[in-house]
């Protein structure tokens, strides 16, 4: 480097290169005055963060603009560079635009996009056109989305999305933004879409909607460090909209199945204030049922108030807090009214040699008031709930792995109150009556290579005529023999959990799943689940295939509906991820029992990953 004192020049009269945190500068040779900002640079290759790589055969700044001749951008390597974007010259400046000329999209040396002038946003926010989505699924021939990103000032922005659809109609969704602090942002999205009516999609529904929309909020705004607001609205215009244009905003597999089975949509403002000695929550929520007609049984909650003082000391080792639950629970047709539930708990841990004893007692008050439909307006019950749980731990330490034994012995007491005159708003308001005796006995093997084996046997024993399971009543005193074994053994892992009626001698539930690794690229799994309930039953097996080998991942699941006979649901994916661009084939195959139909989607993305250049020569420094 030579530097000339007078005319404050420095210049590079041979190959050069610069590293700094963000950038690393190579060229053949060139020449910079400091004072005028000024200067010359010939054959230059940059990296910017390791993330973007450029080639030009000269660059020259004057002043904070740059001028480029014969250059190349791409997020690719130079030992890997698969697309680049060429441009016979341009110029650019920091927070403005880079204007380019005769613009060259090649991918794999294919030239794909020729434009005789171009420009790009340098800033991080720019009003302009977003990346087009063409693709095609099986109610349309083509589904083309353009959307227009606009920026509005600097905490806030929109975009306008137009959705034509080839069969189905044509649309348009506006997206808008507002940054309130650093914290907070408030977004609203509202979709119109004009449907034709003529399609597959109505076959077999009993109305039709030309005017379909989406209407949606979402926003947080924080008061003080311990209150804060959350908001989300999402209202659809029927029962139908996730499943007729279930791809809003995306276009890929998992955002097809997330957002086209939908039971229902929970719009809420919740609102909490939470300190060192209590937290306040209140909550104003609102259900859509999509999988009925109306929704004037839908069971609302407008509001519910939770108050919690939080567990702190009373007496020695003797533990206690209260929990308060207030919810005005709303039907447009059916039992309405409020309710009070009201809990305080007391937790008396003890430790004495080797044993671990917890006692938990449970006072509940619950009060109803102003109940319609129901034949007291006010009514009460009182509960009290126990629970003792005493614990000891057998531990022996081997050379490769350790040993530990727990036996549990659980007793279970809630009283027995008449609840027939009550309401029946949620499960809440029906607590089973409880005496039981439970036996665990848990086996932990732990090896120092993080291989693992755990394994629980458990029994039940009920002081009473009966016991329930969920919300099943069996006779009987005897449990069910539950039998669960969790491992992780190297390239082998997996579950299961079994129940056995001692009265049946049979099983009468079971959830299943292992994972074996046979060699470094390959993954399988299988879970089964089977269920033999009193009114319905369920066995359904799930297996999945995961290969990843260098650049390339292959995946496949299949759902087979036992119990039924049939295979419910297929996917596989392909990705070839070459870092700086990939390509994905996803597939997905869905039968549907009620109404005898297949869906089936196939969708095929090649991501060229969006160059954002800062134009480091731009600053001051």
């Amino acid at each position: 480097i030579i530097y000339n004192k007078k005319e404050k020049k420095v210049v590079f009269p041979t190959n050069f290169i610069f590293k700094s945190k963000d950038y690393i500068i190579e060229g053949e040779k060139g020449w910079y005055l400091t004072k005028e900002k000024k200067g010359e640079f010939f054959n230059v290759k940059l990296v910017i963060k390791n993330q973007y790589f450029l080639k030009a055969k000269k660059v020259k700044k004057v002043g904070d603009v740059f001028f480029y001749e014969d250059a190349n951008f791409s997020t690719c390597p130079f030992n890997q560079y698969d697309w680049y974007i060429y441009s016979s010259s341009g110029h650019g400046r920091k927070n403005d635009y880079l204007h380019a000329k005769n613009v060259l999209l090649r991918f794999c040396k294919v030239p794909i996009f020729y434009s005789p002038y171009f420009a790009y946003p340098t800033s991080k926010r720019k009003t302009g056109l977003l990346p087009i989505t063409v693709a095609q699924d099986s109610y349309n021939d083509l589904i083309l989305k353009i959307p227009f990103y606009w920026v509005i000032n600097r905490s806030s922005d929109a975009t306008f999305t137009l959705d034509y659809r080839s069969k189905q109609g044509k649309g348009i969704g506006i997206e808008y933004r507002k940054k309130i602090n650093r914290f907070d942002l408030w977004k609203s999205y509202v979709f119109y879409f004009r449907d034709r009516k003529d399609g597959k999609w109505w076959v077999g529904r009993d109305e039709k909607r030309e005017n379909r929309w989406l209407i949606q909020l979402d926003g947080t705004y924080r008061k003080s460090e311990d209150t804060k607001l959350f908001t989300h609205i999402e209202i659809p215009s029927d029962r139908w909209f996730y499943e007729d244009l279930y791809s809003l905003n995306t276009f890929n597999l998992q955002g097809i199945v997330e957002n086209r089975y939908r039971s229902y949509t929970k719009s809420q403002v919740f609102l909490i204030k939470n300190t060192d000695n209590y937290s306040l929550e209140t909550n104003f929520e609102y259900i859509y049922d999509l999988t009925s007609k109306t929704n004037d049984k839908t069971l609302q909650r407008l509001p519910e108030v939770r108050f919690y003082w939080k567990e702190r000391p009373l007496l020695g080792s003797l533990y206690y807090d209260f929990l308060s639950v207030n919810t005005y629970f709303y039907r447009q047709k059916g039992t309405s009214g409020f309710r009070s539930d009201n809990r305080f708990r007391f937790n008396l841990p003890l430790h004495f040699y080797g044993f671990s004893n917890l006692t938990t007692v449970e006072p509940r008050g619950t009060f109803y008031l102003g109940i319609s439909n129901n034949p007291k307006k006010n009514a009460s019950r009182n509960l009290i709930s126990v629970k003792n749980e005493t614990s000891y731990l057998l531990y022996r330490g081997y050379s490769s792995f350790t040993h530990s034994i727990i036996p549990t012995l659980t007793f279970s007491y809630i009283n027995k109150v008449n609840q027939s005159n009550l309401p029946f708003f949620d499960k809440e308001d029906r607590v089973n009556s409880k005496k039981e005796i439970d036996f665990s006995l848990f086996n932990i093997l732990s090896f120092k290579d993080n291989r693992y084996v755990r394994w629980e046997l458990s029994i039940g024993y009920s002081l009473s005529s009966g016991f329930y399971i969920g919300d099943t009543y069996y006779k009987g005193k005897k449990k069910p023999l539950k039998n669960s074994l969790i491992f992780g053994l190297g390239k082998v892992s997996g579950e299961n959990s079994l129940y056995f009626d001692m009265y049946k001698h049979q099983i009468t539930r079971s959830i299943s799943t292992l994972s074996v690794s046979p060699i470094k690229y390959l993954t399988y799994s299988v879970s089964h689940t089977f269920d033999k309930g009193t009114t319905t039953s369920q066995n359904q097996l799930v297996q999945s295939v995961y290969l990843t080998y260098k650049i390339f991942r292959l995946s496949g699941t299949v759902v087979n509906n036992i119990s039924k006979g049939y295979v419910q649901q297929k996917r596989g994916s392909f990705i070839l991820d070459r870092r700086c661009w990939s390509l994905n084939v996803n597939y997905i195959e869905d039968y549907n029992a009620s109404t005898d139909q297949t869906f089936k989607t196939i969708t095929i993305t090649l991501n060229i990953y969006r160059i954002n250049l800062p134009l480091p020569f731009g600053s001051s420094s």
